[in-house]
């Protein structure tokens, strides 16, 4: 079986909080209210000010592109609460880049080291990629403790071009690899 047809067999996942599922239309004002609150995507993405941009960004980064790309849902109160994907998919290396970000509303419940360790699993039990990566702002330090928690340890400090400022940036590279890796 190839990568993209179990990708499509793990489009929803559940674990005991969330179910990780591809983004529908109907999310819509759940991003809006994530999107639009300051400090959930400051790292992830453009400042979006209306519902058109926020939708844009949706449809564009998650929906268009389905596979690889995960609504976060928690799961007592049925609400979109963030969202974790693929970046990079490198089959030649073998590795990827994860993403990840949750409402503030929802910080420091677990929800994203639950959603981070579920992907982690997949991409290395299921999908047999070997080496998987996470790049943090350098400022980001709860990104990096979700990182850690999962088993990612730091290799890398940096400096980079932000991709919508342009801006010269620090940055920290994690990466787990499949030898590393424990299921817990």
């Amino acid at each position: 079986m190839d990568i993209w047809t179990t990708l499509g067999r793990y489009s929803h996942i559940e674990t005991s909080q969330l179910l990780l599922r591809p983004f529908r239309f109907s999310d819509s004002q759940a991003f809006f209210a994530i999107a639009r609150a300051s400090g959930n995507l400051s790292f992830d993405s453009p400042s979006i000010k209306t519902k058109e941009e926020s939708d844009y960004l949706m449809v564009h980064s998650f929906m268009k592109t389905p596979l690889g790309n995960w609504a976060i849902e928690e799961k007592k109160s049925q609400t979109l609460i963030g969202a974790i994907r693929f970046e990079k998919l490198d089959f030649y290396r073998s590795e990827v880049e994860i993403s990840y970000f949750i409402h503030k509303d929802f910080w420091s419940q677990g929800f994203a080291t639950q959603a981070l360790k579920t992907i982690v699993a997949l991409a290395i039990n299921d999908l047999r990629l070997k080496r998987l990566l996470i790049v943090t702002h350098l400022e980001n330090s709860a990104s990096q403790k979700v990182a850690q928690k999962a088993g990612f340890k730091k290799v890398k400090r940096y400096r980079g071009s932000d991709r919508y400022t342009h801006k010269t940036r620090e940055y920290l590279l994690f990466e787990l690899r499949k030898s590393g890796y424990y299921y817990e």
